[in-house]
């Protein structure tokens, strides 16, 4: 049974904590779950700036264990959540390519590094590849402005491209829908993208 999770946290706890990018929330929030550290993420987040504070969302299979810091509220995703045909639904992706790097002959010779989607059409197009292998269609969308999210990493600076995507959706293939939901849309989950808001529709 998965969980969703809120958090609250005042910004000066964020600071206090050095909360300065979505790699370092990752970090805090995988010592939620303890003696796991050996084992592979299966958690899903994403943080929203709420001016004075932070808003985190956290899906997860197993209920987290609720730190010293913040304020959680945990409950567990009713069972029959995921059976409805139609839902509004959020997500804050990571829409990129990886580009393929071809020899002089043209043959393939590695994948190259990922880059980021910004034209309109060309980030309907992904949403609506992700949409499709996730098991559902799109009946209405709207994406915000691409922005750019820095992170360090074993002190090396990097970034990610976001958009948040929403719209309405309908579901065609429930179990790729369900690993969706449990899974993620789209590469860099473990900075904060990928998780999918739903809200029935009746």
């Amino acid at each position: 049974m998965s969980h969703l999770t809120q958090v609250r946290l005042e910004k000066g706890e964020a600071v206090r904590l050095r909360l300065y990018d979505t790699y370092s929330w990752h970090q805090q929030l995988w010592r939620a779950f303890p003696e796991r550290d050996a084992q592979a993420r299966d958690f899903l987040f994403r943080v929203d700036d709420m001016r004075g504070s932070f808003r985190v969302l956290l899906l997860s299979p197993e209920a987290p264990a609720q730190p010293d810091w913040g304020t959680w509220e945990v409950k567990a995703v009713a069972q029959g959540f995921l059976d409805h045909q139609r839902y509004l639904f959020q997500v804050r992706a990571n829409p990129t390519v990886k580009r393929v790097v071809r020899d002089d002959a043209g043959e393939r010779k590695r994948n190259g590094r990922r880059t980021g989607i910004y034209g309109p059409e060309d980030l309907h197009a992904w949403m609506e590849r992700k949409a499709s292998q996730s098991g559902f269609e799109m009946l209405e969308y709207s994406a915000g402005p691409a922005t750019q999210s820095f992170f360090v990493k074993d002190r090396r600076r990097g970034k990610h491209i976001a958009v948040d995507f929403e719209g309405m959706l309908r579901v065609l293939d429930r179990n790729a829908f369900r690993k969706a939901f449990d899974t993620g849309i789209g590469p860099a989950k473990a900075f904060g993208f990928g998780l999918l808001m739903l809200q029935p529709v009746a």
